[in-house]
């Protein structure tokens, strides 16, 4: 879930390091983004204190003092917006059009936290409640709406099915385990989707 935000990103100097801890809010900030990176990249577990301090360039200690552990900094990285899209960004209201911004995102960005909390059963409960409630903010609440404005049945029910039919489809596109899958196209896969998301909306 191999992601980076810059190709050009350099790793931190020893300078940086030395002067991010005289300011709280950069150390803060600095341990989010490294930890939203390698979190994505490598999973939860994967993902050490330490390499997550030295890719932030401050002292991994911080990480206690500031989201109380690696379990918080994990919550508090599942709620940066750079990997939790909006469905409510979408114009159209079209859920094939959602389908497609979610592919775009995931492929771009690489899945996010919050995806991989979805699919994954070993989840505990504070994270998979942290998660309900960043998907419900983002995706799931303003969908629910536009269901229902239509008059659709079970608009809830409607919008979780979709969120986790593509959530599936993309972990496989990553995992390679089905591959005629992982290598097929965003707008391959859309044409062959397309019927069952219809049926949602």
């Amino acid at each position: 879930m191999g992601v980076t935000f810059s190709p050009t990103r350099r790793a931190p100097t020893m300078s940086s390091a030395t002067r991010r801890p005289h300011d709280a809010q950069a150390s803060r900030q600095a341990l989010l983004d490294a930890a939203a990176e390698l979190f994505q990249a490598r999973g939860y577990e994967r993902a050490t204190i330490r390499e997550i301090g030295e890719r932030a360039g401050v002292d991994p200690a911080l990480i206690a003092r500031y989201f109380d552990g690696k379990e918080g900094l994990y919550l508090a990285a599942l709620a940066d917006e750079r990997f939790t899209p909006r469905a409510d960004k979408v114009g159209s209201g079209d859920l094939v059009d959602l389908a497609r911004m979610l592919f775009e995102h995931w492929d771009e960005r690489g899945a996010s936290p919050a995806l991989r909390t979805v699919i994954s059963p070993g989840a505990t409960a504070e994270v998979a409640e942290q998660v309900r409630t960043i998907l419900s903010r983002s995706m799931l609440d303003p969908l629910t709406a536009r269901l229902a404005e239509r008059g659709l049945s079970e608009p809830r029910m409607r919008a979780e099915l979709l969120l986790g039919a593509l959530a599936g489809v993309q972990m496989l596109r990553q995992n390679g385990v089905l591959p005629a899958v992982g290598a097929a196209s965003t707008e391959e896969l859309l044409a062959l989707l397309e019927p069952m998301v219809d049926a949602l909306q």
